[in-house]
């Protein structure tokens, strides 16, 4: 399936830099992901992701999807503003979130943060399956909301949170019973076994500061309830800090006279 790009050559502000993918989903704290548009190096629209966008007054790197949520007067105002777009067929294998990812990784990414990914359930669970497959390809990728940060680890893997103690943490098998250890939390695990079919890493508590989880076979899906949670990446941004990214030449709102 090919798509048509258009627009200006695609900006890098570092060798590998973090993308953080805005998707059409649900948005309940503005400041919380202006401060992730406005530390990201690409910032990637899916389809009506880009709408959010435009009403902080910003606007993508790049628009990428099938635009059948995203409404033509603001497609005029996007390409008005010099913003690229990947157009794909309404009729296709994969979702705009899909796509966005897609465009994120051609484009250079070192890691990946999915904005707006909680809402329709099917989508949510479609978005655990990008991170999975993101993981496969060793891409550190994590969903942030500002109530829960949600990574995959497929074992191999390894990861030490940053979440204070009392924070709750469940940890899901994906697909198959997965052995895990957990470390300094309420219900410690060696070598447990987290069966496909049960609950049994559902709701947890970090014990002590530097709780750690190990995946030792299988792969499973780690929900934080903290938005500031790394997972070992890019450090979650103070909500509100910084203006948010802009396509070339757009100047946003709080920017310097004297900034590009």
């Amino acid at each position: 399936m090919s798509a048509a790009a258009e627009g200006p050559e695609p900006r890098h502000r570092s060798s590998a830099p973090l993308a953080v993918v805005f998707l059409d989903g649900a948005y309940e704290d503005t400041a919380y992901y202006r401060s992730w548009a406005a530390a990201a190096g690409l910032v990637i629209a899916a389809d009506g992701g880009a709408r959010f966008l435009l009403d902080l007054g910003g606007a993508p790197d790049v628009v990428v999807g099938d635009f059948d949520s995203l409404p033509p007067a603001d497609a005029e105002r996007l390409a008005g503003l010099g913003v690229a777009t990947v157009r794909h067929p309404t009729r296709k294998d994969k979702t705009d979130g899909e796509l966005a990812v897609d465009e994120a990784l051609r484009r250079g990414a070192g890691e990946v943060v999915l904005a707006g990914a909680l809402g329709a359930l099917d989508h949510t669970l479609g978005h655990l399956a990008i991170l999975r497959r993101l993981a496969e390809r060793g891409v550190p990728a994590r969903l942030a909301s500002p109530g829960l940060s949600v990574r995959v680890f497929v074992a191999p893997a390894r990861a030490v949170l940053d979440a204070e103690p009392r924070t709750r943490v469940s940890v899901v098998p994906l697909g198959a019973n997965a052995v895990v250890t957990l470390a300094s939390f309420d219900y410690p695990l060696t070598r447990g076994v987290l069966p496909a079919a049960g609950c049994l890493g559902l709701g947890n508590f970090i014990a002590a500061a530097g709780a750690e989880i190990e995946v030792h076979r299988g792969a499973v899906a780690v929900l934080v309830e903290s938005g500031r949670e790394s997972f070992g990446g890019a450090p979650a941004p103070q909500s509100g800090s910084g203006s948010v990214t802009r396509a070339p030449g757009v100047r946003m709102p709080g920017d310097a006279a004297g900034d590009p």
